[in-house]
């Protein structure tokens, strides 16, 4: 099971990705870059990391919005630093993930990946979906929330929210309609299939301490905010 709890994002098996967009403000989000036990940032990410007093453990990019000098102090720092290519395929940021797949981590949390263009914020979420599909459980922190991926495959999945009362909940279909969802602990009911063209499961409430999403089959993205 996929556990979220509020005011604890940070769990031990937890990888924190820096992308390069809006740099969070929360105190919280900061504090997690400086706690992270391993820290990796896509490119321009980096500055996230430095403002924090922390170099990260792995670095990947073109460098194309990095500035030289904070590439030098992180090349100095001895972190793995891998170079792309300017013209390529991926995005750094999708680069990034796949490098943190590739190295076993199965919760990650990202910083970044969300606000300015929107272009950018709509394809950070979606280079993360492959990820979850193979129960890789993801985060991506907004200032006012979350964005949690949930994914079901061979077998159901079930993602539990815990000290998240009076928050607002939004689920949506990301790629196919999900075969059904099941909710339990929100003001609105729902048990059965969630298309991806509805706005049938926005802006939901969680109504108990512990809030559970039941997912027999599909991609959901919860937009958990309010809190």
């Amino acid at each position: 099971m996929f556990v979220v709890q509020k005011g604890r994002r940070l769990l031990p098996q937890t990888a924190v990705a820096l992308f390069g967009g809006e740099a969070p403000r929360r105190p919280e989000w900061r504090a997690c870059i400086r706690q992270a036990r391993f820290l990796a940032a896509a490119d321009a990410g980096a500055e996230m990391a430095l403002r924090q007093g922390r170099y990260p453990n792995l670095l990947v990019g073109d460098f194309d919005s990095l500035p030289a000098n904070l590439l030098a102090q992180c090349r100095g720092s001895g972190c793995q630093i891998c170079r792309l290519p300017v013209h390529k395929d991926l995005t750094d940021g999708e680069f990034l993930l796949q490098c943190l797949q590739k190295a076993g981590w199965q919760r990650l949390l990202i910083l970044g990946a969300l606000g300015g263009r929107f272009d950018q914020t709509l394809a950070n979420i979606c280079i993360a979906a492959p990820l979850a599909r193979q129960g890789v459980e993801i985060c991506l922190a907004q200032e006012d929330g979350l964005l949690l991926l949930l994914a079901a495959e061979a077998e159901p999945r079930r993602l539990c929210l815990q000290d998240f009362a009076g928050c607002t909940v939004s689920l949506l279909a990301l790629g196919q309609a999900c075969g059904r969802v099941e909710l339990a602990g929100f003001e609105y009911p729902l048990q059965g299939p969630l298309s991806p063209y509805t706005s049938l499961a926005i802006s939901n409430v969680v109504r108990q301490t512990q809030a559970e999403i039941a997912l027999q089959n599909g991609c959901l993205l919860v937009c958990v905010s309010g809190c």
